[in-house]
């Protein structure tokens, strides 16, 4: 027999192998993390993912407050809805400036409640600020706020064994002139993972529980400072 012909057989063994280690480790690193214990250290991972992976958000702030602050998303059932209202010649400041940017679905955005505001931003394709859209307090207490489940979008590029770290997400819904905005609130910052860390499982499940904590904490605060929005 050719020897070449076992070259695949014993790929695909050794890659067997490797994902059972590898699966052995998870486990193991995972029941090291107690989130209980993380979340009792929010104020201390809020501060330290404002100095470093998130910093740019005090920048775009200009130095004002941060409450709170986590990952956001557009849903995609809101394009046409925004754009169609753009196109009808509503002039809007919010509705035009989230109409540009849910060209761009794919870009990452965030959510930072500072005082009574509730600050959107959008970035570009490298990450730089796009849109900056400032939600006030009129308009966040006419506001609605409903459970929306796991992501959908990203349903379909992670595998079901990777649902527990795929973001939960809350739906507001504002009232901008008569006409309905709904945008997606995580429950947890996105984490994408350093290729210098691809095989230390125990620091990723210790960084993704940071992401989390700080993550969780921004709906119960907003709804601290905003009562009206239980919810639905």
């Amino acid at each position: 027999m050719n020897p070449l012909f076992l070259i695949p057989v014993v790929l695909i063994i050794a890659g067997i192998a490797f994902m059972i280690i590898m699966n052995k480790k998870h486990k193991t690193a995972e029941s090291e993390i107690d989130l209980d214990s993380e979340r009792t250290k929010y104020h201390q991972y809020k501060q330290e993912l404002l100095a470093q992976d998130f910093s740019k958000l005090a920048e775009w702030l200009k130095g004002k407050q941060i409450d709170a602050f986590t990952s956001a998303s557009v849903p995609q059932s809101t394009t046409s809805k925004v754009q169609e209202l753009v196109t009808d010649g509503i002039k809007n400041v919010a509705l035009s400036a989230i109409g540009l940017k849910l060209k761009r679905v794919e870009t990452e955005c965030f959510w930072a409640l500072s005082g009574s505001d509730l600050h959107f931003f959008s970035t570009d394709t490298v990450g730089e600020l796009d849109e900056h859209i400032v939600f006030d307090n009129f308009r966040i207490e006419k506001a609605r706020l409903q459970y929306g489940g796991i992501l959908k979008s990203q349903l379909g590029v992670y595998s079901r064994l990777s649902e527990e770290y795929l973001p939960k997400i809350h739906v507001i819904t504002f009232d901008i002139d008569g006409s309905l905005l709904a945008l997606e609130i995580h429950d947890r910052l996105n984490y994408m993972v350093d290729p210098q860390d691809m095989l230390n499982l125990k620091k990723q499940l210790k960084t993704r529980a940071k992401h989390q904590v700080v993550g969780e904490n921004f709906v119960k605060i907003l709804q601290d400072k905003f009562p009206s929005l239980k919810v639905a």
